[in-house]
């Protein structure tokens, strides 16, 4: 193939692509494609006969497609005027006369984005009547660099009143309860979960914490020795910069909490060490909040084991569903 050959998209619905590889001499295209309601499939585009070839067929269960929830773009205004892109899942039948529970899903990363890929537990919840608002707070990528660099050292600031302008905005949805509205993350997510119960304790039914670190100084004492350089520039250093990082840290405000939690930790984890929910637990267990703690003993950062996956999904939609659904 010529270099810089210009060639036509494949006959696909709107979705995401990725992991595209050519063929040796340049005549086919791989790649996966999925779209939030189906999940990922691969496929290979013949540039030459214009012929696309599905090789798998993921979509399992015998579920009807058109029971799932495709998501909407939207912005909303943050808290210094900026606009922050969403996607809202609504379940089918909310309305006025049938308001719906919600949870804010604020992403790992934090330079990540939240895009509109097949999310099994998303469709489930949905499925269960529970609408969810996923942000790409300030932070994100996708939306250049001034907007991702917004992050570095801010943890905690900037991105927190943008989680805090997206509860907002749910409740003025006319087809939204808002007094039965919960939020779950991981990793970066995860600290976003508990920054929001611990400095926001105004809004939530409920959370979900996956493995956020809860003190921002012991956090960036046990991080990986070859982490250090970046988390130094990104986040903070845990002896200059100790003060700043205790403001920022949810530990220092768990006596805010209001509502009940269900925290995930993996035993092995090298990035937010065990100990990051450990305090955090041991705190809100003192003063009689309700948590449920779950360690994964043959798990790192996140869960990779299907069997763990499974299971986790499992607890976090049985938490979701008994705080924000069976209590209405």
């Amino acid at each position: 193939m010529r270099r810089g050959r210009s060639i036509s998209a494949p006959p696909l619905p709107e979705g995401l692509i990725s992991n595209l590889h050519f063929s040796p001499d340049g005549s086919k295209l791989a790649f996966y494609f999925e779209t939030a309601t189906h999940p990922e499939e691969l496929f290979v585009w013949d540039l030459k006969s214009k012929r696309l070839t599905q090789l798998t067929q993921n979509f399992l269960g015998g579920i009807p497609e058109g029971h799932m929830v495709k998501p909407k773009l939207i912005r909303y205004k943050s808290f210094d005027g900026r606009e922050i892109p969403a996607w809202v899942f609504v379940p089918h039948g909310a309305s006025s006369a049938n308001k719906v529970p919600a949870v804010v899903s604020p992403h790992g990363g934090p330079e990540w984005q939240e895009r509109p890929w097949y999310s099994p537990l998303y469709q489930f919840l949905l499925n269960r009547g529970i609408a969810i608002l996923a942000p790409n707070f300030r932070g994100s990528t996708g939306y250049g660099k001034s907007y991702q660099r917004l992050i570095w050292r801010d943890w905690g600031g900037g991105e927190l009143r943008d989680i805090e302008h997206a509860v907002l905005w749910l409740q003025k949805q006319t087809w939204v309860d808002k007094e039965r509205i919960g939020i779950f993350g991981g990793s970066f997510g995860g600290f976003a979960t508990l920054s929001a119960v611990t400095r926001l304790p105004q809004y939530w039914r409920c959370g979900v914490d996956i493995c956020g670190p809860s003190n921002l100084v012991t956090f960036l004492q046990t991080v990986p020795p070859f982490w250090k350089h970046l988390t130094k520039e990104l986040v903070g250093d845990p002896d200059e910069d100790r003060e700043f990082l205790l403001s920022r840290s949810p530990i220092t405000y768990v006596d805010n909490v209001r509502c009940p939690l269900l925290v995930i930790q993996g035993a092995n984890d090298p990035r937010v060490v065990k100990a990051e929910s450990d305090q955090m637990v041991e705190r809100l267990r003192q003063r009689g909040v309700p948590v449920d703690y779950v360690v994964f003993e043959d798990e790192g950062h996140g869960l990779t084991k299907r069997v763990n996956m499974l299971k986790a999904a499992r607890l976090i939609s049985d938490f979701l569903l008994r705080n924000l659904c069976e209590s209405a």
